[in-house]
């Protein structure tokens, strides 16, 4: 039983390790393949009460 325990941590850390690398590659591809504009995009605010600076904000679209 213990050698099947440890085979079964052995499993769980590779396939961890595995969805992290795949994480990483198509976070990566994304970054790489975007338009410039989406990556130099500012922060924006995240707040609710953020307004622009043309006047009053617009209220969010609802779907």
């Amino acid at each position: 039983m213990t050698y099947l325990s440890g085979l079964l941590v052995l499993v769980a850390i590779a396939m961890m390790a595995t969805l992290v690398l795949l994480a990483v590659r198509r976070d990566r591809a994304l970054r790489r393949n975007a338009p410039g504009s989406v990556v130099a995009r500012p922060p924006q605010a995240t707040s609710l009460g953020a307004r622009s600076e043309g006047g009053p904000a617009s209220p969010p679209a609802v779907r």
